[in-house]
């Protein structure tokens, strides 16, 4: 019996080990298709390592890369971020909306609503209905798809934060040269500051490679980015008068595009930095201009670079020229400062009246679209807009003629279509051809240019009765504020014809040239329009005072 009792333990315990290594074999499998499927997420995308010591680099621009964005995902987008005011305390700030407005964007493939809303995911904000940073790397991942420059430089700061499971510093550096190589200008100015050096740090916290750096600096700054500006501006600034302008100009030019570090660096160099060592950037001390720096730098600091001031020169232009008097508020440096707009006019279809009237942001289907109509004598038998012309039934529509004022007009059914414009024409000869209800139109320019007043990134100026236009390669004839722009078959056309390319240009003064930004834009392609907005004279020879 006892024979029988170890002969039953010992098969029993064979039997459990059978079974055990039968789920061992289960669970090895559903582990490695596991892994498989995780090593497939664009977050573990295999990359080249980072090269600190690259020869080559070109420059790719991310607007020349990214899809074209969806109008109406523009609008959520912009709507939510304007809800991000510095100006409403923290608590007071809808953040359930905005991440509303960035979830509807997202959906529609906004790769920045995308991005924003990863990091209002994070953010921890009260009224944000998901907080788990994996959802936050879904997003990134998401637009990493879609192959958006930024998103693999976002991916690469949660690898350096190691939200990333097995992400360190090496795989975010893999990430960073990827973005920089796609076109990300936030990228670029990250590697480039850190490749800026004179030498290598033997701890690894910086390289010696400044012509890659400068490259890669220059083409984030051609793209905008601020925040290059400043890093570009420690290579550039030496010891001759050349170098120093150099770093003082692009200095200036980086606070135009939002950077706080910019405008504070410059309020430190006019107070006299250095100034005994050699070292100042302008030679002297300017207490004015080092007070409309540093007060315009706090107020960039509140904007985390989306607040653009392309006019500065209207307010703080550098020396030699007389900066213009100042009231001493800040909001009129600001202001006066920012992009501007002729008044936007709303589309001529909503000045109609009656039957003619479409609502702002509607319109009616054309006429090639239309598949029924009937003759004028007979009741209307549907609602919707319909459009009255008159010639032989075997002729195509669009040869036909109006018989009223060759504009749509609605009726409900049940109505009698009206009388047609013409009294030798009999109301049976019309055909009325039916095009449908009004629908809704994408977000137009006047949407999004009232927008933008309305949170006022954009300042609202007279239209010029007579707009002045010239080439870019004329003297400027007329002092105040100017937009340029080149042909939209250009091919920097995307990358240069911003909203915010704007500057003041003093009479007979050279208009600014796009290769002074770094971008290759030959000065006779570019045309300038006046747009208004000079300083008013002040009755004191080359003095004028600020005036919006």
């Amino acid at each position: 019996m006892k024979a029988f009792l170890n002969a039953l333990c010992i098969a029993t315990a064979a039997l459990l080990m059978l079974v055990t290594s039968a789920h061992a074999g289960a669970l090895t499998s559903l582990g490695n298709k596991l892994t498989t499927a995780m090593s497939d997420l664009p977050r573990y995308e295999k990359l080249p390592l980072f090269d600190p010591h690259r020869k080559e680099f070109n420059c790719v621009y991310e607007a020349q890369q990214v899809p074209p964005l969806d109008p109406q995902a523009e609008m959520w987008f912009q709507q939510a971020l304007a809800l991000d005011d510095p100006s409403v305390p923290i608590d007071r700030i809808d953040y359930a909306k905005m991440y509303r407005l960035y979830l509807q964007a997202a959906e529609r493939n906004h790769w920045k609503a995308m991005l924003n809303l990863a990091s209002l995911i994070l953010s921890k904000r009260p009224g944000v209905p998901q907080q788990d940073p994996e959802a936050a790397i879904q997003w990134v991942e998401k637009a990493m798809k879609l192959n958006i420059p930024d998103a693999y430089d976002r991916m690469g700061v949660y690898h350096l934060n190691r939200m990333v499971k097995g992400g360190d510093a090496t795989s975010a550096y893999a990430f960073f040269q990827r973005a920089a190589d796609m076109g990300s200008p936030a990228a670029m100015a990250f590697l480039g500051d850190k490749m800026s050096g004179t030498y290598d740090d033997p701890r690894g916290e910086f390289w010696g490679n400044l012509p890659i750096a400068s490259k890669m600096l220059e083409c984030a700054l051609a793209q905008g980015y601020g925040p290059a500006a400043d890093k570009l501006s420690y290579i550039y600034r030496g010891t001759t008068s050349e170098s120093k302008s150099r770093a003082l100009h692009v200095l200036h030019e980086g606070v135009k595009l939002g950077c706080a570090d910019c405008a504070d660096n410059l309020s430190t160099e006019f107070n006299g930095f250095g100034l005994t060592r050699g070292e100042n950037l302008v030679g002297h001390i300017d207490k004015a201009r080092a007070q409309r720096y540093s007060k315009i730098g706090d107020v960039l600091k509140l904007y985390d670079g989306r607040l653009k001031l392309p006019n500065l020169d209207k307010v703080l232009p550098l020396p030699p020229a007389l900066l213009p008097k100042w009231d001493g508020n800040t909001q009129t440096l600001i202001n006066a400062a920012k992009a501007v707009t002729p008044t936007p006019k709303a589309q001529q279809g909503a000045a109609l009246q009656g039957r003619e009237f479409v609502s702002h942001g509607y319109a009616v289907p054309p006429l090639e679209q239309s598949t029924m109509a009937i003759m004028g004598n007979q009741i209307v038998p549907r609602d919707g807009y319909w459009l009255a012309l008159y010639g032989p039934v075997s002729a195509d529509k669009t040869q036909l003629t109006p018989a009223r004022r060759n504009t749509p007009e609605r009726y409900q059914a049940g109505e009698r279509f009206e009388a047609p414009s013409f009294e030798w024409l009999p109301a049976d000869h019309v055909q009325w051809h039916y095009l449908g209800e009004a629908y809704a139109l994408p977000p137009q320019r006047y949407d999004f240019l009232k927008q933008m007043i309305d949170t006022g990134s954009l300042r609202e100026v007279a239209q010029q009765t007579s707009p002045v236009r010239c080439n870019g390669q004329q003297r400027c004839p007329q002092t105040g504020i100017w937009e340029g722009r080149i042909a939209d078959d250009h091919p920097m056309a995307t990358l240069y014809n911003r909203w915010d390319r704007q500057a003041f240009v003093e009479k007979d003064h050279a208009f600014p040239q796009p290769t002074a930004q770094f971008i290759d834009v030959a000065a006779h392609d570019l045309q300038w329009t006046y747009l208004g907005s000079p300083n008013a004279e002040t009755g004191m020879p080359g003095i004028r005072e600020i005036v919006l």
